[in-house]
């Protein structure tokens, strides 16, 4: 479930913060706690088979989104006859993948570029299909953008591409400053990171600097001071998808389920990640014990793109109300393996 807290130690925590920066769109983070969870895993985790198996499919899922953005970037530097920018994206993009489509593509651009025949490539060569790797499969050295040469605004936009909305225009439009003070803040300078953004907010402020500052305080566990800057970057613009996320995020770790429900409520409503939202929706009702309308929300979800991460959720909250029947039917046609 999402709404728990943050700040435990331990493989869970690791995969909750993993599991909303997945869903806000900072997928290189979000592979890295995926990562982080697997290892601290315990030996004698209740389900450590499954838990395992379900760790490596969020790594794999991370992996291909940064491989299909590494794809996207190849092209465009293919467009600008960049052709060595080009091929680092390719490596990159082969690195990451699982999926066996995203690496052929890959191959197939990079033999383009070199004049030879496709090859395999790393460590993940004749990889299976994503999201279906046992648990003998072990993931990839993680590749890291600074290891492969990418210069830093290069690794900025890498990071914030995959953000939703326009985010990602706006993002690169704060200037070089901005995105000194998020890459510190992507490899732990928090200390940098703040330094920045309180300079760039004694000459003017905005929403995306407020969430930014909010991060870095929720980081530090000032959930107060992070409350107060995610309202006030709210003030300055309402429809800020990651703004509203994290409230209700903040919301519900604390318990304060009555102000995140109609926040909630309020997102699907305009449209402001109404997916994500309706998952909320679904986790806070199960969390206070209303599974009717916690079926509700998830199954609402089944035709989206979080259909597999809600199906799971309906299988289970279905179990729990003695509905096995319709449990295994969710499970059989949702959550079959691929391979």
């Amino acid at each position: 479930m999402f709404i728990r807290k943050l700040f435990r130690k331990g493989h869970e925590s690791y995969r909750e913060k993993g599991e909303k920066l997945l869903a806000a769109g900072r997928v290189a983070e979000a592979r890295s706690l995926f990562q982080d969870a697997l290892e601290s895993l315990p030996s004698d985790c209740p389900g450590r088979e499954a838990v395992e198996t379900q760790l490596r499919e969020r790594i794999a899922l991370a992996g291909n989104r940064l491989a299909e953005l590494n794809l996207e970037e190849a092209r465009h530097a293919l467009k600008s006859g960049e052709i060595v920018k080009a091929e680092e994206h390719l490596n990159l993009a082969l690195d990451l993948a699982e999926d066996v489509t995203i690496r052929e593509k890959a191959e197939k651009i990079l033999a383009a570029t070199s004049g030879d025949e496709p090859h395999e490539h790393g460590i993940h060569a004749g990889a299976g299909c994503s999201g279906c790797h046992g648990t003998s499969c072990q993931p990839g050295e993680s590749a890291t953008f600074s290891s492969h040469g990418l210069i830093d605004s290069d690794r900025f936009e890498l990071l914030v591409r995959p953000l939703p909305g326009d985010l990602p225009e706006r993002y690169l439009d704060l200037g070089k400053e901005f995105a000194e003070g998020y890459l510190a803040a992507d490899a732990g300078d928090t200390a940098t990171a703040r330094a920045v953004y309180e300079d760039l907010l004694s000459r003017g402020e905005n929403d995306i600097l407020r969430y930014e500052v909010a991060l870095l305080d929720h980081r530090a566990g000032d959930m107060e001071r992070c409350e107060r800057q995610l309202r006030r970057a709210l003030e300055l613009n309402d429809a800020n998808p990651l703004c509203n996320l994290v409230l209700v995020q903040l919301l519900g770790e604390n318990g304060r389920f009555a102000e995140a429900i109609p926040h909630l409520q309020g997102m699907v409503e305009r449209n402001i990640l109404p997916e994500q939202a309706e998952m909320y929706l679904g986790d806070i009702h199960h969390a206070q014990g209303d599974n009717p309308r916690a079926i509700e929300h998830y199954s609402r979800l089944l035709s989206g793109q979080y259909k597999r991460e809600a199906a799971e959720r309906l299988a289970g909250v279905l179990v729990e109300c003695g509905r096995n029947d319709e449990a295994e039917f969710v499970a059989k046609q949702y959550l079959k393996g691929c391979c």
